[in-house]
C-alpha cells in the first residue's frame, strides 16, 4: 500500500497497462516469452501473474510501480535488496529476475507517446500458498505471524546494511504509523457520521499519548504492511478440525520504512483482526508470537491499543480518500472497510483497559505452555 515519500496518500499515478502490453514488456525488458498472463489486485501499483515458456521457475509476478514511487529508484532498490537479503536468510521472500542488462529493475514508459509517465518494472519470483485472508485463522498461525513480524524486523535492523537503506527514512510517508496525525488532511473523505467522530478521537489521543512516547520506543526497519493479503500460508497437516499452517510467502515490501518494533506488531494485530470471527482475542496470540522474538517494553505495551486503533484509522481514511480518486477500484480499496469499521467501533466500546487485559493475559498464557 505504498504511495510515495510525501504525505499524499495517492495521486493519479497508477499504471494501466493491458495484458498484451505487459506481455510485450516482459519480452522486451527480461527476454522471456509469456505463455499466460493474468491481472492481480493491487492498491496503487499494477501487478500481473505471468507464466513464461522457459526452463526452471516458470511463474513470476510482473510488478509495475506507480509513477510517483518510480521517481524514487533508491527506495525501490532498498525494498528489492531487502527481499533478496531476507530470501538469503531463509525467509520465504520473492527475488527478482534480472533484466536483459543484468539489473534488478528497469524504468519504462507506459506508452510511446511523448511525455508519457515512466514506471519502474520488476519481475519477481511467484510464491506459492494461500493468502491468510482466505483461511480460517487459528491460534497457531496467529502466533506464527507474530513471530514472523518480529523476526523480519530484527534481522533487517541488525544485519541489512545495503547503501540504499538510508532511503527508508521516509519522514512524511502516510502509511508510517507515526504519521496518524497526517490523517487530518484526508478525513473529509469520510463525510459526517459516527465513524468520523471515532477517527477524530483516535487521532487526538494518538497526538496526546503516542507521539510524546515515540522516543522511548526501540527503533527498527518495518516491513509495514503484514496484512492478510500479503502473507501466504501452506497447510502442514491433513487435520480438518485443527489445521496447522506455515508461512510460505511474504509479499509487498513497498511500505518499508524506519519505524519501531511495536509498530509492526500493532499492524499485524490490526490486519489479523479483519478476517477473524473472534477479533478481540486475536491480539494476544499475535503478541505472544512477536514477544517470543522481541519482548515489548512497558512503554511499548502501553501504546499498543492506540497503535492498533491508529492503523485502523489509517486504513479506513486513506481507503475512503483513494476510492474517491479511483472509483473503478473501490471494491479492492475498501476490502478492509467491510469489517474494519465494526472492529474499530467495538474496540472503543470495549475500551483500552479491557482490550489490553484480554491481549496480555492470552500472551502470558504462552509463557507457560508455548504455542498451541
Amino acid at each position: 500500500m505504498s504511495s510515495g515519500n510525501d504525505c499524499q496518500p495517492q495521486t493519479l499515478t497508477k499504471p494501466a497497462l493491458g495484458e498484451q502490453e505487459a506481455a510485450e514488456l516482459v519480452d522486451r525488458v527480461f527476454g522471456l516469452k509469456v505463455s499466460w498472463i493474468g491481472s492481480l489486485p493491487s492498491y496503487d501499483d499494477q501487478n500481473f501473474h505471468v507464466r513464461v515458456s522457459a526452463e526452471g521457475a516458470a511463474e513470476y509476478v510482473l510488478k509495475i510501480t506507480n509513477s510517483e514511487d518510480s521517481r524514487e529508484p533508491d527506495l525501490i532498490e532498498a525494498q528489492t535488496q531487502a527481499m533478496m537479503f531476507l530470501s538469503a536468510e531463509g525467509f520465504p521472500s520473492a527475488t527478482p529476475y534480472l533484466t536483459k542488462d543484468g539489473n534488478i529493475m528497469s524504468l519504462e514508459s507506459g506508452d510511446t507517446r511523448p511525455g508519457s509517465k515512466k514506471y519502474m518494472v520488476r519481475l519477481l519470483t511467484y510464491l506459492p500458498g494461500t493468502p491468510v485472508a482466505k483461511i480460517a485463522t487459528n491460534a497457531q498461525i496467529l502466533y506464527e505471524i507474530g513471530k514472523l513480524a518480529a523476526s523480519v524486523d530484527k534481522v533487517l535492523s541488525e544485519k541489512f546494511h545495503h547503501p540504499s537503506v538510508k532511503s527508508l527514512h521516509r519522514g512524511q510517508f502516510i502509511w508510517n504509523l507515526a504519521n496518524v496525525p497526517l490523517l487530518d488532511q484526508y478525513i473529509y473523505a469520510l463525510g459526517q457520521n459516527k465513524y468520523r467522530a471515532v477517527v477524530e478521537q483516535v487521532i487526538e489521543q494518538f497526538k496526546g499519548k503516542v507521539i510524546p512516547k515515540l522516543s522511548s520506543f526501540r527503533a527498527c526497519i518495518n516491513h509495514g504492511d503484514l496484512n492478510d493479503h500479503n502473507i501466504l500460508v501452506d497447510s502442514t497437516s491433513a487435520s480438518l478440525e485443527n489445521p496447522q499452517y506455515r508461512v510460505s510467502g511474504i509479499l509487498d515490501f513497498s511500505d518499508m520504512s524506519y519505524g519501531y518494533y511495536v509498530f509492526e506488531v500493532a499492524i499485524a494485530i490490526m490486519y489479523m483482526m479483519i478476517e477473524s470471527p473472534d477479533p478481540l482475542s486475536v491480539g494476544g496470540h499475535v503478541l505472544a508470537g512477536f514477544e517470543s522474538v522481541v519482548p515489548l517494553t512497558a512503554e511499548e505495551r502501553g501504546a499498543l491499543f492506540l497503535l492498533v486503533s491508529g492503523r485502523f484509522a489509517q486504513s479506513l481514511v486513506i481507503a475512503a480518500h483513494t476510492a474517491l480518486l479511483y472509483p473503478e477500484n473501490k471494491e479492492y480499496l475498501t476490502i478492509t472497510a467491510k469489517t474494519g469499521w465494526k472492529h474499530l467501533m467495538t474496540m472503543f466500546e470495549v475500551g483500552q483497559e479491557a482490550m489490553e487485559k484480554t491481549w496480555f493475559e492470552t500472551a502470558q498464557a504462552y509463557t507457560h505452555r508455548g504455542p498451541s
